[in-house]
């Protein structure tokens, strides 16, 4: 039976977590998070701007196709978790979905001028469907890799900055090889192709990191997928309406951050290096957030890094307009405060699927990555279904020359509204429950059940061999 000094011993960090294993898990983290930005960022304007989809059908269009995202998000979610292979329960899935994942980047990223609502949409939902196949294994599989709070701090804090270098490769690239006036089109056709030539080889090398031999719990395993974790698992519950009001609310700032720094700070040929401060600045912070989570709990680090970043939105708000060293000390600072919100989440969810296993319903990390999944497409759809419309509503003219006429609007929706909602969802992670001492007790917990599962199995065992023995007596 493990005792405290192994629940201890075990809290310094997993031995089996070797740089060269971080490094390759980590690896297709970078061409994955190379579609956030253009996802998040680009799209919507390159749909509006050039390819000449209004505004209203835009934000429907990212907002139908996240919804039906989140739905599959479930399904792939619960599959993986039963699934079995050579190659283990998560990265098939990976390998499998990586060749319709490419197909759909090329034709979202590269839509014909004049293209129509109707491409958007239909491209948006296959890439979606795709992008889950391949990432929420991805994250199921990371939340295995290690039991322990530390350890799974270390492996998503390697995921995360790989996330971060993804990013910040996103912002890199154009500004690196293309013109300060390059058209939506051009950066959006860079990126893709980097994505389509970098992630095959990413997710292939991950085929031959060997599977960490993890022990299968004998105890009773009560059936139940993501409604009855989230009936269950209060914790869940509270993180999962934590998120998705989090990202709502980001997710409504980055729908329009780009027209923010070309209608508001009058910075048009601007937004691709104010966006690679941003992402350099992510980077640099992610150790720290990392760090800071050993020693305050990652709910703290996570709390503290949403009220900096409602705190950049308002010092964005004052910086007047052609002001560029301002402008990018802000879009500095916003990329420090955002650190925390790659790298923690994940690690949470890992967390609280052990508690889920502790009440009975097995390793579901699958399930409970699919929930995270969920909620966050859910807020990232409605988020900018609610965004674009709403800049519409208020007036907001992407066609009229640059002037103060469409201040208001992009001063209403790109920094009042996610400073409310964001700041709002930190009084539901300040106090979360599970922290790094109720996490130990938890796994110390699971070990002791097991323990004893494990030795009424060996009983039971000796007891039917003495009684199967070739004389057909008990031995002494």
């Amino acid at each position: 039976m493990p005792d405290n000094q192994t629940i201890s011993t075990q809290s310094k960090g997993d031995t089996a977590l070797t740089l060269r294993r971080l490094l390759t898990f980590s690896g297709p983290a970078i061409p994955l998070a190379m579609l956030i930005t253009p996802v998040i960022n680009y799209l919507p304007t390159f749909y509006v701007t050039e390819v000449g989809v209004s505004l209203y059908w835009t934000g429907l269009a990212f907002m139908i196709a996240n919804i039906w995202d989140g739905i599959t998000d479930v399904v792939i979610g619960r599959m993986s978790d039963v699934t079995r292979s050579k190659f283990g329960k998560r990265k098939i899935w990976m390998l499998c979905g990586t060749l319709p994942l490419l197909i759909s980047i090329y034709y979202l990223f590269n839509a014909p001028i004049g293209s129509g609502k109707e491409y958007l949409i239909i491209w948006m939902s296959i890439f979606f469907v795709f992008w889950t196949i391949v990432q929420v294994p991805y994250m199921a599989w990371g939340a295995e890799m290690s039991n322990c709070y530390e350890g799974r701090s270390r492996v998503f804090g390697f995921r995360e900055t790989g996330t971060t270098i993804g990013i910040f490769l996103s912002a890199a690239l154009p500004f690196i090889f293309l013109s300060d006036t390059a058209p939506m089109s051009q950066i959006l056709r860079l990126i893709s192709y980097t994505i389509i030539f970098t992630l095959p080889f990413m997710i292939i090398a991950t085929m031959f990191l060997g599977e960490k031999q993890r022990h299968i719990s004998t105890s009773p395993r009560r059936s139940g997928g993501l409604l009855t974790a989230i009936k269950t698992n209060k914790p869940f519950l509270r993180f999962l309406i934590y998120h998705f009001t989090f990202t709502l609310g980001v997710s409504i700032l980055n729908a329009v951050i780009v027209l923010f720094i070309k209608y508001r700070l009058l910075l048009e040929n601007s937004f691709i290096s104010l966006i690679f401060l941003a992402f350099v600045s992510a980077i640099i912070g992610m150790p720290i957030c990392v760090r800071a989570a050993y020693r305050f709990g990652r709910h703290k680090v996570l709390s503290a890094s949403i009220l900096l970043t409602s705190l950049s939105l308002l010092i964005l708000l004052a910086i007047p307009a052609q002001s560029y060293l301002a402008a990018a000390v802000c879009f500095v600072l916003i990329g420090l405060s955002t650190s925390a919100a790659w790298a923690m989440p994940p690690a949470i969810i890992g967390d609280l699927s052990d508690l889920g296993n502790l009440k009975g319903y097995g390793e579901q990390a699958g399930t409970y990555m699919a929930g995270i999944n969920l909620v966050y497409k859910l807020g990232m759809g409605l988020g900018v279904g609610i965004a674009l419309p709403m800049l519409q509503i208020l007036g907001f003219d992407a066609n009229s020359d640059l002037s103060t006429a469409n201040n208001l609007p992009l001063i209403i929706v790109c920094c009042i509204i996610p400073i409310v909602i964001m700041t709002a969802s930190v009084g539901l992670i300040w106090n979360f429950p599970i922290d790094s001492n109720r996490h130990a007790r938890i796994r110390k917990c699971l070990q002791q059940r097991d323990s004893r599962s494990v030795t009424r199995l060996t009983n039971l065992g000796s007891t039917e061999s003495r009684h199967n023995s070739p004389d057909g007596c008990v031995k002494a």
